[in-house]
């Protein structure tokens, strides 16, 4: 069933269908971790329902792209900006053909959030889920011809996949300069990560403490449940 959530309460929301999948803690953190600000132009590569978009563009300003595969989100997060007041632009757009559908160093940053299941799952959440380490490259090599030079692309992957990442980065001369990584108990769950287009070496690692569930304000703090 369809239902709205606040983003920032009494502000900035979003449509939700779990028959679709929901957005969880990681994306908002990504955004927080990006340092984003209203000069930039934005793309989020695999939207998927705009959480990301939407979340920064209240917080940060800037200008806003949003590309995904699966139409039922992208309805979903274009009816959530209208609700919002919010000037943000959804295609549904495949990543590969995103640099010749959107321009070549178009954007300042890039968020993306990708898949990065090897094996995939039954029902429509497969879209958003399954991927493999080709698909990762792809997305990589698309990221390097939409960034302008010297733009970043800030990445949310697994801890224990960082291998892969590293690697399809490195392949497309995008450049690790910032990772932070998110802790479940004594080891590494997520880590965010920061790339520059052209850049040079230098990374600089840093943990982010656990957190109780009180002392995370990035989630809904309200529901509305719709019946549509």
């Amino acid at each position: 069933m369809e239902r709205w959530e606040w983003l920032i309460e009494g502000r900035t929301g979003i449509f939700q269908d779990p028959a679709h999948g929901c957005f969880t803690e990681d994306p908002i953190a990504l955004v927080h971790f990006a340092r984003l600000g209203e000069k930039d132009t934005v793309l989020d590569l695999g939207t998927g329902n705009g959480v990301m978009c939407l979340y920064a563009m209240a917080r940060y300003g800037g200008n806003y792209t949003g590309i995904d595969i699966d139409e039922a989100q992208i309805a979903l997060a274009k009816r959530s900006a209208e609700r919002n007041g919010q000037a943000i632009r959804f295609l549904v757009l495949h990543a590969e053909d995103a640099p010749d559908a959107l321009g070549h160093g178009l954007f300042s940053r890039v968020l993306m959030n990708p898949p990065y299941f090897t094996t995939g799952e039954p029902g429509p959440r497969a879209i958003a889920r399954h991927a493999d380490d080709s698909l990762l490259s792809d997305w990589c090599r698309a990221v390097f011809l939409l960034l302008r030079n010297g733009g970043t692309v800030s990445v949310c992957y697994p801890a224990d996949r960082l291998a892969a990442l590293f690697r399809a980065l490195d392949e497309n001369r995008l450049a690790p300069k910032r990772m932070e990584l998110l802790m479940r108990g004594s080891r590494a769950r997520l880590a965010l990560v920061e790339a520059k287009k052209l850049g040079g070496d230098g990374l600089t690692v840093t943990v982010a403490p656990n957190k109780r569930p009180q002392e995370k304000p990035a989630l809904p703090k309200a529901r509305q449940t719709l019946t549509v």
